[in-house]
C-alpha cells in the first residue's frame, strides 16, 4: 500500500524532471559536431588552455578531455547536469516520509497494520525505483539523442557509447542514492513538506560552492570536497576509471549512516493525526 501510494506520487515528479532534463541534454549534444570542426576545437583548446590552474579546476575542467570523443563529451556535459539530479534524488528522499502527515493521510496509514520501519522500507524502496526508472530513461534517450544529433560521416562506435554510458550512470546512481539518504533524512526530521524542496536545492548549491571554493583555494577544504559525492562519482571519472576507491567506501559509509538515523528518528518521531 505504501509502496504504490509513494510510487504513484513521485511518478509525475519524475517525468517532468526526465522533460527538463532532456531538452538540456539535447541542446548541449547539439553542440557536438562544432567540436568534430578542427577550427573550433582549436579555439576551444586555445581558451581553457589560457585560463589559472586553479579556475579551471573550479569550473571543473582539470581533467583532460578529448571533446572529439562522444562517450568523454557525454561525461563533461553530465557533470554539470549531475547536480540537477542530485537535487532530484535528495527532493525525492525529502518529500517522502514528511508527505502523508503535511497532508493528512497518515492517520488512514495506521489504519493498517503496519510500523514505522516498515513504512520507512515501503518508501524507500519506491523511491530507488523510481530514481532507477529515471536515470534508465535519462540513459536511453541520451543514447538515442547522441546519434541523431552526430553527424552522418562522423566515426562513432554505438557499442563502445553504451559501454561509456553504463560506467557514467553507474556513477550517477550512487551520487544520487547518497543524496537520497540525506533527503530521507531530512524527511523524518520535518513534519511538512512546505520546505523540503527547498532545503534539497539549497544543500546541493551549497555542496557546488564548497566545491569550487575548495579547488580554487586548495588545502585542506579540498581535501574533504574531494570525497563530495558530485566529485567521487564524477562522471569523467567513472568513465577514465581514475575514481577514488577511498572516497566510495567515505559515501557508501555516509549512505548507510543517514539511512539508520531515518528509521531511528522516524520510529521516535511524534506524528500527529
Amino acid at each position: 500500500m505504501v509502496f504504490e501510494m509513494e510510487f504513484k506520487s513521485t511518478f509525475g515528479k519524475m517525468i517532468a524532471w526526465i522533460l527538463v532534463l532532456l531538452v538540456l541534454v539535447g541542446l548541449l549534444l547539439a553542440l557536438y559536431p562544432m567540436m568534430l570542426d578542427l577550427n573550433m576545437k582549436s579555439m576551444f583548446d586555445s581558451f581553457i588552455s589560457s585560463l589559472s590552474t586553479s579556475f579551471k579546476s573550479g569550473l571543473g575542467l582539470e581533467e583532460k578531455i578529448d571533446y572529439t570523443n562522444m562517450g568523454q563529451y557525454i561525461a563533461f556535459i553530465y557533470q554539470y547536469i549531475a547536480v540537477l539530479i542530485a537535487m532530484f534524488a535528495m527532493q525525492i528522499g525529502a518529500n517522502s516520509l514528511a508527505r502523508e502527515q503535511s497532508l493528512g493521510n497518515i492517520e488512514y496509514i495506521y489504519s493498517n497494520p503496519i510500523s514505522r520501519s516498515e513504512i520507512v522500507t515501503q518508501k524507500l524502496l519506491s523511491s530507488v525505483l523510481t530514481y532507477i526508472i529515471f536515470l534508465v530513461v535519462l540513459a536511453v534517450a541520451t543514447f538515442g539523442l547522441a546519434v541523431v544529433l552526430t553527424p552522418k560521416d562522423a566515426d562513432i562506435r554505438k557499442q563502445q557509447i553504451v559501454i561509456d554510458l553504463i560506467k557514467i550512470f553507474v556513477g550517477l546512481l550512487a551520487s544520487g542514492f547518497v543524496y537520497m539518504s540525506i533527503g530521507y533524512f531530512v524527511s523524518s526530521l520535518s513534519k511538512t513538506i512546505n520546505y523540503t524542496e527547498g532545503i534539497s536545492v539549497l544543500f546541493v548549491l551549497i555542496n557546488i560552492i564548497l566545491i569550487i571554493f575548495g579547488k580554487i583555494n586548495g588545502g585542506t577544504l579540498k581535501n574533504i570536497i574531494n570525497n563530495f559525492s558530485l566529485e567521487v562519482f564524477k562522471p569523467i571519472k567513472m568513465l577514465t576509471g581514475t575514481f577514488s576507491i577511498v572516497g566510495i567506501l567515505i559515501n557508501l559509509v555516509v549512505f548507510v549512516i543517514f539511512i539508520l538515523l531515518t528509521y531511528l528518528v522516524y520510529d521516535k518521531k511524534e506524528l500527529k493525526f
